[in-house]
């Protein structure tokens, strides 16, 4: 064979390579690839306010149906989020249905009152005055079309934090759920997301949206769930009202499956509890959270005015107490050790979200969308604990510290060793 043929061979061979490979990471390892070479993704930041509406029911008594065609309830779940292709980062800002904002032209109210007034344009109007970032997208689903996208796909794998149950025949709501990992159909799914009846009230049911979140974008990556596609498309036709295209759909739903774990970040609108019990907003918080949201990075905090919460879920009764005499020696101002009974979703699950009796690994959660500050914290305890960038920590704390037998055993070496020196605040 010619010098040339040989060359050609292998010029094809070499290409067959490349090809194969490409396409082998587009399916298995997607997030391994730039997003310019994500065959449908995006190429442009994009911000689509999510809403999830009250399942609406007509007729009475026994003839009570719920109509599943309307997207003109109460927005039971709302999230906006960002999808970055320059920064390759998905980032949720879940809004509280209960926090009070100004509804342009009708007054202050619930924010989950603006869909019902005035459907998905007025609903954008309210969170682009709130947040003042643009809102480029919309998409509202109706609860049964979450439920008929679940059984779809088989079912969706969830952490159960805590025992939950309720029941709400107005409502057609049976809530009964087990704590562990486990599969939940559709309509548990739905239980799921929707249970608020805790002592968190909204926000614990704003901690396990985002726990639903995450486990749907690791449900996205499983190439199995792609041959539901066409059926989910199907679906959508008449559980979803959106005004983006079938084109872009697809491009922010390549994208999304395709980002890294570690720059998934899941933000909860930062408040407090009012004396109405409506969800009065932080201003100043919301700020630097807002920045958080269109891509802005800040340096590590400053350890003087960082909130930690710590939640011991060891097999040390003691580690708590241990914890923060190590943290305020470190130099940190504001140290929060929980009792059990005051543990958050997460917290009381541990690392993993399962509660069991085997005592799980430390996680360090960043509770304001802020991996830097939780990295200092982590750095702190000696590398110990997975960073999770969702808001399911103790809801007053900047960084929430969950910590198990691994990071027992870091601080029982430190304290011995008697090795704590206190450090220079981190500015």
């Amino acid at each position: 064979m010619s010098p040339r043929n040989w060359y050609l061979v292998f010029l094809v061979c070499a290409l067959v390579g490349v090809v194969t490979g490409y396409v082998f990471t587009l399916i298995e390892s997607p997030s391994l690839l730039p997003p310019v070479l994500r065959f449908g993704s995006l190429v442009e930041p994009v911000n689509v306010l999510f809403m999830g509406t009250d399942v609406v029911y007509s007729g009475k008594g026994k003839r009570k149906k719920g109509d599943d065609s309307l997207f003109t309830g109460r927005s039971d779940t709302m999230m906006l989020v960002r999808f970055d292709p320059f920064a390759n980062t998905l980032t949720c800002l879940s809004i509280p249905r209960d926090s009070n904002v100004l509804i342009p032209g009708h007054g202050h109210s619930k924010i989950n009152a603006a869909n019902a007034i005035g459907g998905p344009t007025l609903a954008s109007a309210t969170v682009n005055r709130l947040l003042h970032v643009p809102i480029d997208h919309y998409i509202v689903l109706n609860l049964q079309g979450l439920v008929k996208c679940i059984d779809e796909i088989g079912g969706l794998e969830v952490d159960i934090p805590k025992r939950m149950k309720y029941k709400d025949d107005s409502q057609h709501l049976y809530i009964d759920l087990q704590p562990g990992r486990q599969k939940l159909s559709g309509y548990q799914t739905m239980g799921f997301v929707r249970f608020r009846h805790d002592e968190l009230g909204d926000i614990g049911r704003v901690q396990r949206q985002e726990m639903f979140v995450q486990s749907v974008i690791q449900a996205s990556v499983n190439p199995g769930t792609w041959a539901h596609l066409p059926k989910l498309l199907e679906i959508a036709k008449d559980y979803i009202s959106t005004d983006m295209s079938m084109e872009k759909i697809t491009q922010v739903a390549n994208f999304a499956r395709c980002v890294p774990k570690k720059n998934q970040k899941l933000i909860m609108l930062p408040g407090s509890f009012a004396g109405t019990g409506d969800w009065a907003v932080d201003r100043l918080e919301l700020r630097k959270i807002t920045a958080r949201l269109m891509g802005s990075q800040f340096l590590s905090g400053d350890k003087r005015s960082m909130k930690v919460t710590v939640s011991n879920v060891s097999g040390d009764k003691e580690l708590g107490r241990k914890l923060f005499k190590f943290l305020k020696k470190k130099g940190y101002g504001y140290v929060k050790v929980l009792s059990k009974k005051s543990l958050s979703a997460r917290a009381a699950a541990g690392s993993d979200g399962i509660v069991s009796d085997a005592e799980p690994d430390s996680s360090i959660i960043s509770q304001r969308g802020n991996p830097e500050e939780a990295e200092v914290v982590r750095e702190d305890l000696g590398d110990t604990g997975e960073i999770i960038n969702a808001s399911i920590g103790d809801i007053d704390s900047d960084v929430t510290v969950v910590a198990g037998n691994d990071i027992g055993e870091f601080i029982d070496a430190e304290l011995n060793s008697d090795s704590v020196k206190p450090d220079k605040a981190r500015k």
